[in-house]
């Protein structure tokens, strides 16, 4: 019997499309013309692999900005707006804690609401920076979360078993006990490696084989 569910952030509750979060802006900055979409998969590919490369050692909100301030400059610079990406970049990370750069998933306080009205522990497992703490309290999410970890803030980052291991001592229950839902393999093989059972998930529709909406975890739940 499942007491717990654990929850990836980036693509499974807040929306990472640039077109959902960047774009809004540089629409009222009159450049979203200028962008290239063409390219705008690969810049988005670059950009994580700089983050990638560096938030392990954003254990700080001071030591996490300048690594957002590059994600943003290496994306924005990868659709051709590389002569705005330093004002753009700076007003981004002055307002990182603004809800509007981080939107949320359809459905993300209402299942996480239904979760914990059943008696469900919350716990976050994800890939993320120090900022991850203030951005679930931005977005209204972290009233609903009973632990979080944050893979520069713990020490491990997915797939390695190990931070769900940290979020399952830190909601007090074991294995088998909880469910992970994320968005991709390093979701499902860190938490088959913890022992935990997993559900991928895909908010953008493209993966037959994901759930798509994010009530199927209740519908998980209940068979």
């Amino acid at each position: 019997m499942k007491r717990a569910v654990l929850f990836d952030v980036g693509d499974t509750l807040i929306l990472g499309h640039p077109k959902l979060w960047l774009w809004p802006l540089l629409q009222e900055r009159g450049l979203a013309e200028k962008a290239d979409g063409s390219r705008l998969m690969e810049a988005v590919m670059a950009a994580y692999r700089v983050y990638n490369e560096r938030h392990m050692q954003a254990t700080t909100i001071e030591a996490a900005l300048p690594v957002w301030a590059e994600f943003h400059r290496t994306l924005l610079s990868g659709i051709g707006l590389g002569e705005h990406a330093g004002e753009i970049s700076g007003f981004l990370c002055e307002n990182w804690r603004n809800p509007k750069v981080w939107p949320l998933t359809p459905g993300a306080k209402e299942v996480l609401g239904e979760l914990k009205g059943r008696g469900y522990k919350l716990g976050v497992v994800s890939n993320w920076d120090a900022l991850l703490p203030g951005v679930l309290e931005a977005t209204g999410l972290a009233p609903f979360f009973d632990f979080v970890a944050a893979s520069a803030l713990v020490g491990a980052a997915k797939p390695d078993p190990r931070i769900f291991r940290v979020a399952l001592e830190g909601l007090g229950v074991e294995p088998h006990q909880a469910l992970h839902v994320g968005d991709s393999p390093d979701d499902l093989g860190g938490a088959a490696a913890a022992g935990v059972e997993a559900l991928l998930f895909d908010p953008y529709r493209r993966n037959p084989e994901a759930l798509h909406e994010l009530s199927g975890v209740l519908e998980r739940l209940e068979a």
